[in-house]
């Protein structure tokens, strides 16, 4: 019985001691291949290092995240002032669109219409001087005139006299000219 105890004693430390180196070399061959050293300590200086990059990167961050920040901020003030302008023309915008319509409104002050009796008096002084020439004469003047000019002479003169101009004027001007009466 001795004998057998004394086997089952050694058979205990052969797989026990095979196991733990077992277990040993693949705990090297992991931290090898992790790139981790061999023996590494929980606190090693690579982890503290590694903290250290990430604090500095944290803060790198943080300075843009402000940075960024005060941009938007920056921006916001101007998109503020931007409208405040917008606003402003726009009551400007507004204000003007009144007085115009206003100022439509409003008769015609005497000056305005001091200045259409004049014309009108330069018109019938006009009228006056080609009612009395040749109508050979005031035809070929009305001739160098474009239509529109000629209408506001021509209508107050008599149509007898009317007749005799457009007859002498060149033809495609005087069709011109009866199409211009015509609508007046």
């Amino acid at each position: 019985m001795s004998d057998q105890k004394s086997s089952k004693q050694w058979i205990l430390p052969l797989l026990i001691i095979p196991l733990l180196l077992l277990l040993f070399t693949a705990y090297l061959v992991l931290n090898y291949a992790n790139g981790r050293p061999i023996f590494s300590l929980p606190f090693s200086s690579e982890e503290v290092a590694d903290q250290q990059v990430t604090s500095t990167k944290n803060a790198d961050v943080e300075q843009r995240l402000k940075l960024a920040n005060a941009e938007i901020k920056k921006l916001r003030t101007k998109t503020t002032d931007q409208a405040d302008i917008i606003q402003a023309k726009e009551q400007e915008v507004v204000r003007l669109i009144a007085e115009r319509d206003r100022l439509k409104k409003t008769p015609a002050t005497p000056a305005v219409a001091a200045d259409e009796t004049t014309t009108k008096k330069k018109t019938a002084n006009v009228t006056d001087v080609y009612a009395e020439m040749p109508p050979k004469d005031a035809a070929n003047i009305l001739n160098e005139l474009s239509p529109t000019e000629v209408v506001p002479i021509i209508q107050k003169i008599d149509a007898e006299q009317q007749a005799a101009i457009m007859a002498k004027m060149d033809p495609k001007k005087a069709a011109a000219l009866t199409q211009l009466l015509a609508v007046e």
